[in-house]
């Protein structure tokens, strides 16, 4: 399950590194790049990360599993 796992900061951070894999997978015609932006930009898009959620790091304020 995608649990989120990013702050806002995270999104940014991963939207800024998407859009320079994404201007290098142009410039060198890489599909492999271009599939490492679209997976970068996944992650930004519904704030998780797979390597956050592996190593058990949560950098959301909210957090869903927390009742109150």
């Amino acid at each position: 399950m995608l649990i989120k796992n990013l702050n806002a900061q995270g999104r940014w951070l991963r939207t800024v590194i998407g859009l320079a894999v994404l201007a290098y997978a142009m410039w060198q015609n890489s599909w492999i790049a271009l599939a490492a932006a679209a997976f970068i930009f996944f992650e930004a898009w519904i704030s998780w990360c797979v390597i956050y959620q592996i190593l058990g790091i949560n950098q959301c304020p909210y957090d869903p599993r927390e009742k109150k």
